[in-house]
């Protein structure tokens, strides 16, 4: 046995029957580090599974792979790369339907099944969206449309390397591949060390269902296999979706062979109510849904919600008597609405970010409960939590806290409403509540963030044939849209003069 952080790894072999494997080049293959154990985030001494740790042999073998297979999937073209893909996605899912994901999904990650149900329902959906983008996104530009010279083209980097998230990690396997692979680069795909196991059945199961080589997928506990792929010397391009430090980890080692990155990260989204809107049970069932989704573990879920002062009394209430309904517990039972937290790490920050702001004069209330069966479980369990009075440079103002938590603060005049919500590092969403069109106007012009929407936020306010990415330390780059597949290619510049006479 050895140990990789605190995490013991067992020296045990598994076959592609027995528990979930790597793929590399096409095959199924056990960890060559041995497996280790993932845990259910809501009876955290429960084991769910075994996932397999690959080893640097193994990181090498899936980049070179990747290499292989990447003259041949270039040269497909796009439709056709398009048509496999959009094949590969419906096979996955259906797979991963067939073999109970969703439940398996749960286990591992704590959200409730109908949102695991929801992401790997939406993949093939997805796929097909940005494969019918890319015929456009990737057509060659003509300056002078009598002539084929001078022209740009959009090239693929290569190989990439695709690092997923643990909160919505089914999704984003499905963007980052239909995005990068369209565009005709080949990939290596890290699934989140934290709930590996159906993103490894899923991207094995695209794996599969494509020439081999032209995805590859590793696993690992720790961050040194996400590491070792975004340093290796056989990556063209990296895709990150994780938190801030991450992203400046990722990039400050990107930079010693000047490997491109796509960061998308953080957030810290401030939703402003306007003062002609009145508190309604619509507005506040909408504001939920958008602050505690996956139990606030969302990047672009409220954050920070700004409300006329004379209403922010009447706002906290009205959120916290509709957060009563929530039944907190493990998300397999008919009766919870909300997970638990995805680690111990990320639920104990989220504590501390509340007591420093307790600590420091603001009102903490939650609402909501935790489910009997559940109680005594040791789960990673927050109740939905309401804070006012919050210091305006409180922890819990300036940093994301990625939890059930939504600090609502109070303004006199809707302009220093803006002013405090672009006084952020970040920058990736924000939004305006209001009935009157032109304060939506003129307040979406002022707000600062990759996308600023109208009465609604999140995961509402996403449309998957527009561009999503920040600005600041939210991230570089762009996802989903025509941007989205683009960012996956490098231009090149055609230009032809007469022959020299």
């Amino acid at each position: 046995m050895s140990k990789t952080g605190s995490t013991t790894i067992t020296r045990k072999r598994q076959s592609s029957r027995g528990g979930p494997v790597l793929t590399i080049g096409g095959e199924p293959q056990p960890g060559a580090a041995g497996t280790y154990p993932v845990h259910n985030p809501a009876r955290p001494a429960e084991i769910v599974g075994h996932a397999p740790a690959a080893d640097r042999a193994q990181l090498d073998a899936a980049v070179a792979a990747a290499r292989r297979a990447a003259p041949a999937w270039r040269a497909l073209g796009v439709a056709e790369r398009v048509s496999a893909l959009s094949a590969a996605a419906t096979a996955a899912a259906a797979q991963l339907t067939a073999r109970d994901g969703a439940r398996l999904y749960t286990r591992e990650h704590g959200k409730v099944l109908s949102e695991a149900n929801f992401e790997i329902s939406t993949g093939p959906g997805l796929a097909a969206l940005i494969g019918s983008m890319a015929q456009a996104a990737l057509a060659p530009e003509q300056v002078d449309p009598r002539s084929a010279y001078p022209r740009l083209q959009r090239e693929p980097f290569g190989v990439a390397a695709l690092v997923l998230p643990f909160n919505w990690p089914l999704a984003l396997t499905m963007t980052k591949l239909t995005s990068a692979l369209s565009a005709g680069n080949t990939a290596v795909v890290k699934v989140p060390p934290t709930c590996p196991l159906a993103a490894l059945e899923l991207a094995g199961a695209l794996a599969a269902a494509l020439p081999p080589g032209v995805v590859n997928v590793l696993a690992g506990p720790g961050s040194d296999l996400a590491q070792a792929l975004v340093t290796h010397s056989g990556i063209d391009l990296i895709s990150l979706t994780g938190g801030v430090g991450t992203g400046r980890a990722v990039m400050a080692a990107a930079a010693a062979r000047l490997t491109p990155v796509l960061l998308e990260l953080g957030g810290n989204d401030a939703a402003i109510i306007a003062p002609d809107l009145a508190v309604s049970d619509e507005l506040v069932e909408r504001l939920v849904t958008a602050a505690y989704t996956t139990g606030g573990q969302v990047c672009m879920a409220i954050k920070r919600l700004y409300a006329a002062a004379e209403r922010t009394a009447e706002l906290a209430e009205a959120v916290l008597a509709r957060c009563e309904r929530e039944v907190i517990g493990d998300g397999l039972a008919d009766e919870t609405t909300l997970g638990p937290l995805h680690t111990a790490a990320g639920r104990n920050r989220v504590a501390a970010l509340v007591d420093d702001a307790r600590a420091r004069g603001a009102s903490v209330r939650t609402a909501g409960r935790v489910r009997d069966a559940d109680a005594d479980a040791g789960g990673y369990f927050m109740l939905p939590t309401v804070v006012t009075d919050l210091a305006p440079d409180s922890a819990l103002t300036t940093e994301e806290q990625f939890g059930p938590v939504l600090p609502i603060f109070g303004y006199d005049d809707l302009d220093d409403a803006v002013t405090a919500a672009n006084a952020t590092e970040f920058g990736l969403t924000a939004s305006v509540w209001t009935g009157d069109e032109a304060l939506a106007d003129r307040v979406v012009s002022q707000l600062v963030a990759g996308t600023v929407s109208v009465n609604c936020h999140g995961l509402a306010a996403q449309d998957p044939r527009l561009p999503f990415g920040g600005c600041g330390q939210s991230g570089i780059g762009r996802e989903l849209g025509v941007e989205g597949i683009r960012a996956f290619t490098q231009p090149r510049t055609f230009v032809r003069h007469p022959v020299p006479r």
